[in-house]
């Protein structure tokens, strides 16, 4: 019972308090607990931690954390019913947003990226500790996740320079990709790309609780996350684009070029955030 208590404890003064000033308040609280008389009089968890935290760098955290939670969460709701479908055409539009020519998913990224450098930055005197090997773990599965999604606009682009090289070829909407010996319906394709979103955008508000709660380089999970769901989202773009003023080929050299500047600035990012 004592032992579920500090965890609960534990968790709120993580998120209510500072890094520093929180672990202080829990091994405060772990000599309470030893005492039987101490520990009946202690209330809830959130109650005891609440008038602990300075109320105005708690809403401080609370108002980052609503932006770094929205530039994951509004791309991520897309695919949902009530969503801001097709959220990925603003996202990757030429025509830009604030400054003319610059994406929109590029003001999202920067964002994600600055925001959580400057509020999980080291604290002085931080010792250095090993990453936590479920790090590792997961920003594996997102790399791989990242190399899937590069895989399949290969095969788009593998097969745009066959229907080049022979005009018999056209490129309809639902049409059967060649994924080696298996093939993938269209539809299904778009479908996997849309909804990639939801368990990416889940990876990174995970990575960000925890960056808070547990260790500040959780934050590289959140950017890769993040990073992730851009990448498949400019895929889904040239999948689902309804332009028919350029050719073919300009369109899978215009996302590749978005591509590359997604897996660069989410791989840089990522190695900063693991500092």
């Amino acid at each position: 019972m004592k032992k579920d208590y500090l965890t609960r404890l534990a968790r709120w003064a993580r998120w209510m308090l500072p890094p520093q000033e929180a672990e202080d308040v829990i091994a405060d609280y772990r000599d309470i607990l030893e005492d039987e008389e101490l520990s009946r009089e202690l209330g809830k968890p959130r109650d005891v931690i609440r008038p602990l935290a300075d109320r105005h760098a708690y809403r401080t955290w609370l108002a980052v954390f609503v932006v770094l939670a929205a530039c994951i969460l509004i791309p991520a709701a897309s695919p949902l019913p009530l969503g801001l479908y097709p959220v990925w055409f603003a996202l990757f539009s030429p025509d830009g947003f604030l400054i003319p020519g610059v994406p929109m998913f590029l003001w999202f990224m920067i964002a994600g990226l600055a925001l959580s450098l400057v509020w999980f930055r080291p604290r002085r005197g931080e010792a250095k500790t090993p990453l936590p090997r479920s790090i590792f773990i997961v920003l594996a599965v997102l790399l791989a996740v990242m190399g899937l999604v590069w895989w399949t606009f290969w095969q788009i682009t593998l097969y745009l320079e066959g229907a080049l090289a022979n005009p018999i070829f056209h490129l309809p909407m639902g049409f059967w990709w060649p994924l080696g010996r298996v093939y993938v319906g269209g539809n299904l394709l778009t479908f996997s790309l849309e909804w990639s979103a939801i368990p990416l955008a889940a990876v990174g508000m995970v990575g960000l609780v925890k960056a808070r709660t547990r260790d500040r380089r959780w934050r590289a999970v959140y950017f890769l996350s993040l990073s992730a769901m851009m990448l498949a989202f400019a895929v889904l773009t040239l999948l689902t684009s309804m332009d028919v003023t350029s050719e073919p080929d300009t369109w899978y050299i215009a996302t590749r070029q978005i591509c590359l500047t997604i897996t660069a600035l989410g791989l840089i990012g990522t190695g900063v955030s693991l500092c």
